[in-house]
């Protein structure tokens, strides 16, 4: 038995564009995150699409460095390295 409830929570994250890089070079990733999409996901497992996921899909070491609301739309900077 898991600790979420039934009912999972509404979630529709837009799928176009998928992923939106602005800029990479040896040490950052750009991304333009669009609304309606979670910047890192949520706990539920309805919640885990997000920008955070859809960039760790290549390079999987890539960190965010700062997040935006669902709803806000946006520049997000990712580190490529510690």
């Amino acid at each position: 038995m898991n600790s979420y409830s039934e009912d999972a929570p509404v979630y529709h994250p837009p799928l176009e564009p998928y992923l939106s890089l602005l800029h990479r070079d040896a040490d950052l990733l750009v991304y333009d995150k669009p609304s309606g999409l979670l910047s890192v996901p949520g706990r539920h497992p309805a919640l885990h699409d997000s920008l955070l996921t859809r960039v760790q899909a290549s390079p999987p070491q890539a960190l965010i460095v700062h997040r935006l609301e669902q709803d806000t739309s946006g520049i997000v900077v990712f580190s490529r390295n510690r």
